[in-house]
């Protein structure tokens, strides 16, 4: 949800800085005062697309600045995350800058992005609804996923993919085999390629312990000679070892205090394991054997192995796969019939395991499309759309990872006339709602923290208006919904009411934005309904806005 926003310098706000609730606010003011200037300031913070006309004329660049709060299971916290960025308490601070010549940056908690990182964390996180825009609920490519969010098992989507890519992947393969033309001389050189890679009987992690070896061997001369001297300055008549054991006998000689005898004991301890570190290096040399002729044949054996690896694929694992590769080949050239029937057995086992979930997918989508239908029709009925009448189409298409099934809505919004498809119906006040009814359904399942209401509810009045309000209402126990809208009954219903005013004078044109209090909502909520401020039209807006206020 978006906390706070602050705008300086953006198209006629000089400068804003507003906090909001985690519910509804509605936005109201005079027809051209500049309503949807803060709703298009939220549009640059999700992404969208930014010219030198936002910045204030006579500005050298436009600041526009949200604090977000982000659910730490969602998935654009897991984007930022896997971006780099830190996030305290959940909360995102998105800053973008536009410069007076059209050049615009983007920050993320104060280090530099971009806007395409920026669309993709903001892309389920905020929805932006109008009249005129076109919303991914009337596209029928994205019904499918729609019904599957609203009620079918993840569990069960998820092995109907996996059956299915199984299936695919020996499909693939067989076509590819079919393709292939192989003649004498294609057997001659896989049966060669093979022979190499058998021949060379490699085993696992032998490379790796070769060249340790090798490594060992190359510095052989170093190694003695290194650890001779050692053994020699441990045994010398002088050397440390002596030295330490004539230390221990005469502090052995002072026994007027208990502190000697830890001392000797200290330094006893050391000299016998300066005695074992002498024993083990003389039995690590003693231990070396260099042998010119083997160290030949080791330094062979290591470029036999890097030769095939760098060959086939760069690493023991991927030669493995190789020969097993290049036996399958083989098998398919030397018995092709046997091998085509082998095959087909395979796809056609592959074929019922996934026809098998894909009927329980489709068993599933058909109960869950019920619950839908009801559920949608309900919202249809509150927001006053009685004959409105809702389907979810599920046709028997081609199998894919999704399973067989064709998903489509459908609508018939007046009594006796057909369903059609939701792409079809252009009537926009009657879609707005029914949009709006949707939306209350599949929000939260998107994944969509701040939804924004456009004035929706252009071409609507009375009971229909304050139903429409109390819809977002509801909808806002679920999301943050913001709503520019010049009807009173839509306004009252929010939680928070902000007025936008235009202020002109000889040089300049500004607009304003500013949280109503009580008695200054009331007074406006009567100045919209009825154009006038009369006792009569401030006692009604009162009993509007306790009305709209009473939570269904």
């Amino acid at each position: 949800m978006l906390k706070q926003i602050y705008v300086k310098d953006f198209i006629l706000l000089d400068e804003v800085q507003l906090d909001f609730s985690e519910h509804m606010a509605a936005f109201t003011g005079e027809t051209g005062a500049g309503k949807s200037l803060l709703m298009d300031a939220i549009g640059v913070l999700k992404g969208d697309r930014v010219s030198a006309g936002m910045v204030k004329e006579g500005k050298k660049k436009a600041i526009i600045e949200g604090v977000f709060e982000i659910p730490c299971n969602h998935e654009a916290s897991r984007i930022l995350e896997e971006g780099g960025f830190e996030l305290e308490d959940q909360l995102v601070i998105v800053t973008r800058e536009i410069s007076a010549d059209g050049k615009s940056n983007v920050r993320i908690n104060h280090r530099l992005s971009t806007v395409s990182f920026l669309k993709q964390v903001f892309s389920s996180l905020i929805d932006i609804h109008s009249q005129h825009d076109t919303q991914y609920l009337l596209h029928s490519k994205y019904h499918l996923s729609l019904l599957d969010k609203f009620g079918v098992d993840k569990t069960l989507l998820e092995r109907c993919k996996n059956a299915y890519q199984n299936y695919k992947s020996i499909v693939d393969y067989m076509e590819e085999m079919l393709r292939e033309d192989y003649n004498e001389d294609d057997l001659e050189f896989l049966t060669y390629q093979l022979n190499e890679i058998e021949d060379a009987n490699c085993k696992e992690n032998e490379l790796e312990e070769l060249e340790l070896q090798q490594k060992k061997l190359q510095s052989y001369e170093k190694i003695c000679s290194t650890v001779q001297n050692c053994v020699e300055l441990l045994e010398a008549d002088e050397g440390i070892s002596n030295q330490l054991y004539e230390v221990s006998r005469q502090i052995g000689t002072l026994n007027e205090d208990s502190f000697f005898e830890e001392i000797q004991n200290e330094v006893t301890d050391v000299y016998y394991r300066l005695d074992d570190i002498r024993d083990r290096l003389k039995n690590y040399v003693d231990s070396m054997e260099y042998d010119e002729e083997n160290f030949a044949m080791m330094q062979d054996r290591i470029y036999q192995l890097h030769k095939l690896y760098r060959k086939y694929g760069g690493s023991y694992d991927a030669l493995m796969r190789k020969k097993e590769e290049l036996q399958s080949h083989i098998d398919s050239i030397l018995h092709r019939q046997e091998f085509l029937e082998r095959e087909e057995k395979k796809k056609a086992k592959a074929w019922n395991e996934y026809k098998s979930i894909a009927d329980e997918v489709h068993k599933q989508r058909i109960c869950v499309s019920k619950k839908l239908e009801e559920s949608i029709l309900a919202q249809l009925h509150d927001l006053q759309l009685p004959n409105a009448q809702f389907k979810v189409s599920i046709e028997e298409t081609q199998g894919n990872a999704a399973g067989y099934d064709k998903v489509e809505f459908l609508i018939s919004m007046n009594r006796g006339e057909r369903l059609k498809s939701l792409s079809m119906t252009a009537s926009g006040g009657e879609l707005s709602r029914f949009m709006l009814g949707l939306k209350c359904v599949f929000t939260r399942l998107q994944g969509i923290e701040t939804i924004i209401f456009d004035e929706i509810d252009t071409g609507v009045s009375g009971s229909v208006a304050f139903s429409i309000g109390k819809k977002m209402q509801e909808l806002s126990k679920q999301v943050q919904v913001f709503c520019v809208t010049h009807l009173a009954a839509v306004a009252a219903c929010a939680h928070q009411h902000y007025i936008v005013e235009k202020h002109q004078d000889d040089a300049s044109t500004t607009t304003s934005i500013h949280e109503l209090e009580e008695k200054e909502r009331i007074e406006h909520l009567a100045w919209i309904s009825s154009n006038s401020s009369s006792t009569s039209a401030l006692e009604a807006a009162r009993e509007l806005l306790e009305k709209a206020q009473i939570e269904s």
